[in-house]
């Protein structure tokens, strides 16, 4: 696949995780898909990505994330992303706010046959619950 196919299949991800469409999560990710940053208990496979954006969206359910920039080299994908929700569920222990939050990440895909076999992510989770404790 070449770069901007690559490129694509990661958008098609975030677009996936804007809406809460889980259904097409398994157009891009690949089912053993392997979770480098997986919450506490996370099923492994495309379930736990599932579940993890179910729970985000269940803390935030207007959860947005904005992609920056991406770079793609070969079968990798990068990207800077601006995560934004208002806190309206419990999340990681911390009970509903009502504040917003904006937060940086970054993510980092390997692809291979036009799905993504591996991701690992960084988030600024400490600036995260500063902003939504009150």
């Amino acid at each position: 696949m070449s770069l901007e196919d690559n490129k694509a299949v990661v958008r098609r991800l975030y677009d996936a995780f804007n809406t809460g469409d889980l259904k097409a999560m398994d157009s891009v990710l690949a089912p053993d898909a392997v979770d480098f940053a997986p919450r506490e208990g996370q099923t492994p496979g495309i379930e736990g990505f599932k579940e993890n954006i179910t729970a985000l969206r269940s803390s935030f359910p207007d959860l947005s994330l904005s992609i920056e920039t991406m770079i793609a080299e070969g079968n990798r994908v990068a990207e800077r992303v601006t995560i934004r929700g208002t806190h309206r569920g419990e999340f990681i222990g911390v009970p509903a706010s009502g504040n917003q939050m904006t937060v940086a990440a970054m993510a980092f895909n390997l692809l291979a046959g036009g799905k993504i076999v591996e991701r690992g992510r960084i988030i600024d989770t400490f600036g995260l619950m500063q902003q939504i404790q009150t």
